[in-house]
């Protein structure tokens, strides 16, 4: 178990950087914004192509990123609300099931997104801001990486429900960084 512990601990090292990319994307958004509408009010001008960019780059920036550490931290409903109330062997049982599931669905979701991404890298994917073409095929390639990084938390969560007795679907381990801090 403290390997596996140890495993989640450089996976939530991985999540703490695309969170810190999500928090980024959040800042930058707030950031440009802010200067369109500044511009658009003491000029007769305005800043080309702000909801082009905002939706096309900044906005998956900022969320498809940070879509596993939402997953890690429950903040996305789970059916053990329904299925805590059942007895311990059906509860062990669901806990086995249900993560193997959401991988599956993960790695599906994986190989469209793959698939369309090299479509879109192929095709050269652009769009139109002001009079300018931009190259979009690059974002194409997050929710890809936000599926491999969801499919990677369930893993880590049927692991544990294996290896112990867990009968909740969150991971929930030390980090062997803070146990070693600590002694």
């Amino acid at each position: 178990m403290k390997t596996v512990d140890k495993l989640y601990g450089i996976h939530s090292k991985i999540k703490n950087c695309m969170l810190a990319l999500g928090g980024a994307g959040v800042f930058i958004m707030m950031l440009y914004i802010t200067v369109d509408v500044l511009v658009r009010n003491l000029s007769s001008t305005a800043l080309v192509g702000t909801f082009e960019i905002v939706s096309y780059y900044i906005m998956p920036l900022t969320i498809l990123p940070s879509m596993c550490l939402a997953l890690a931290s429950g903040v996305m409903p789970r059916i053990v609300a329904m299925t805590n109330r059942l007895p311990h062997k059906a509860q062990r049982v669901n806990v086995i099931i249900l993560p193997v599931l959401e991988m599956a669905a993960y790695i599906l979701m994986f190989l469209f997104s793959m698939k369309y991404a090299i479509s879109a890298t192929q095709d050269n994917l652009s769009f139109v801001a002001g009079t300018t073409s931009l190259p979009v095929w690059f974002m194409y390639y997050l929710p890809p990486l936000a599926y491999v990084m969801m499919t990677v938390e369930s893993l880590f969560v049927l692991l544990k429900n294996i290896l112990t007795d867990n009968t909740t679907i969150l991971y929930q381990g030390k980090d062997p960084d803070e146990e070693n801090a600590s002694i």
